[in-house]
């Protein structure tokens, strides 16, 4: 007779019922709802892991009525979600041996078929923990979580930083677009459709950087879902508490099972002879150490905390406020890269990518999971540019700024107008340096007949207050190239008769009135 799996138990009249047990009722249950809230098999089991949450095994020969409890492994988590029994059904003739010869050697394995070839396939035979319906649908996650070479599905969400992974398809023969990760570290993704491999002679159809697409795809779904940021922002918070709410459940069902044990114990103790020291040895030893599993769950549930309690006005407030700017959600740093992931996956069923060679742009259609087509144009590089380059607007700017500062000058005022560097970083004279020598920028030289700020203030005999006020009033003509950038004044327009006369007035301590720009002035007398 075939072994029930854990969770169930067979009755004296053969029928298959869910264990009485409280404790392994609420971590099946669990098995499956962090399934449905993770996505994959390998990641419910990961949360186990780093939870030191232990799922129960059934115990042979004894019916399901015995089990024992192990932090799960991935191949145990993906046996039991591939179990028809957990949604309550009866099934036989799920594998089928196959033997594969090699020469003379025969090797024999077992292969699972088809659904439709399963020989017998009770449904509703007995209470499951999820629904036939959810049992199918695990099952077409599973095998979308799956990723073999160029096939259908998009595979399980992994940390990778390529955000359309699995979402893309070649609008020219219609396979899977890849992601390869290159540069400094593999952490350089890009999108390829490397076309039909099997083909001596054919070439790629395309390749696409994922910088440009990802942050327009992103963006239009964003402004999709913005109305619904407010909603999101509450049940993250609910979510949180649920899942607070579940380790708890399983660690007070945990303690409760191992006070029983440790009752158990002490009585097999306190029945023992005092004589019989080799027995009350081992009762002792074993009584000891169910003691010290019910200090370890209780210090556990205790450094939990107090329960959490719903949100007040206030914390509502702060996350609806919070969820009407889902964008700063989005791209803060602590969120992690398999949720944004998820959430794409989630509202995009796929994304068309049409490119020509000539063309300056690549066109994307995306297929809306409610049926509506959004259709994108992304620029692309020009020959013999990258994403790494610096903007044109950068690269204009130190052109100008090369011909009245140096290099350190020009280093200063890009990081006080917040321009960075093609890589992130900020501005230095080296890294100007580079950028001139790039883009054939000559380096600063004085040219002659102008002079600084400073330096007319030093010519004048006045502060460089005074030169700037002489500047604001229009009195001193100058010129800036950009905001921060140094004054350049021509050398002759200091001998100007109104910069003289107010000069001198300076001089003699006499104290001159504003000038508005732009009307007239009495003369200085």
């Amino acid at each position: 007779m075939w072994e029930v799996p854990v969770g169930f138990i067979r009755t004296e009249e053969g029928r298959l019922e869910k264990t009485p047990d409280r404790q392994v009722q609420q971590a099946i249950a669990t098995v499956f709802q962090k399934f449905h809230q993770l996505g994959s098999a390998r990641q419910a089991t990961i949360w186990f892991r780093e939870e030191q949450i232990p799922l129960p095994h059934v115990k042979g020969a004894t019916a399901g009525k015995e089990v024992i409890w192990a932090l799960p492994s991935s191949g145990r988590i993906l046996q039991m979600l591939r179990n028809p029994c957990y949604g309550g059904a009866f099934a036989y003739g799920k594998t089928a041996p196959r033997i594969v010869i090699e020469g003379r050697a025969r090797h024999q394995s077992r292969f699972r078929k088809p659904q439709n070839e399963w020989k017998v396939l009770l449904i509703d035979h007995h209470p499951g923990y999820i629904s036939w319906e959810e049992y199918l649908e695990n099952q077409r996650r599973l095998e979308a979580n799956v990723a073999w070479g160029d096939g259908e599905s998009s595979g399980a969400v992994k940390a990778g930083t390529a955000l359309l992974s699995g979402l893309l398809r070649c609008g020219r023969c219609g396979r899977k677009l890849q992601v390869v990760y290159s540069g400094n570290g593999g952490r350089v993704p890009r999108y390829g459709c490397r076309g039909d491999r099997g083909n001596r002679g054919s070439g790629p159809c395309l390749t696409i950087g994922s910088l440009r697409v990802d942050r327009v795809v992103v963006h239009n779904v964003l402004a999709a879902i913005q109305p619904a940021g407010i909603e999101a922002a509450v049940k993250v918070s609910e979510c949180a508490q649920a899942e607070d709410e579940e380790k708890r459940q399983a660690l007070e069902l945990a303690l409760e099972r191992a006070r029983y044990e440790a009752n158990r114990a002490r009585r097999q103790f306190d029945a023992v002879e005092p004589e019989n020291r080799l027995v009350a040895g081992e009762l002792e030893a074993r009584w000891n150490h169910a003691l010290e599993q019910v200090a370890a769950l209780e210090a556990r549930i205790a450094a939990m905390g107090e329960r959490s309690t719903s949100l007040n006005d206030e914390q509502r407030t702060e996350l609806m406020a919070l969820g009407d700017d889902v964008r700063a959600v989005w791209e803060h740093p602590d969120a992690p890269v398999q949720l944004k992931k998820r959430i794409l996956r989630t509202v995009l069923n796929e994304i068309i990518v049409q490119s020509e060679r000539e063309s300056p742009t690549h066109r994307l259609i995306l297929h809306w999971a409610g049926g509506v087509h959004t259709e994108l144009s992304v620029e692309r590089n020009p020959s013999g540019q990258h994403r790494r380059q610096a903007e044109r607007t950068v690269i204009d700017l130190v052109s100008e700024l090369a011909k009245v500062c140096p290099d350190r000058a020009i280093a200063a005022i890009l990081n006080r107008l917040g321009y960075k560097t093609g890589q992130e970083k900020n501005w230095n004279a080296s890294r100007v340096a580079g950028l001139r020598g790039y883009h054939h920028i000559e380096p600063f030289q004085k040219q002659d007949g102008w002079v600084t700020r400073e330096q007319a203030a030093e010519e004048l005999k006045v502060s460089n207050t005074v030169v700037g006020r002489l500047i604001r009033e229009q009195i001193l003509p100058a010129t800036q190239v950009v905001q921060c950038a140094p004054w350049v004044i021509d050398q002759k327009d200091l001998n100007l008769p109104e910069v003289k006369a107010r000069v001198q007035a300076i001089h003699n301590g006499r104290r001159l009135p504003s000038i508005v720009p732009g009307q007239a002035q009495l003369p200085l007398e």
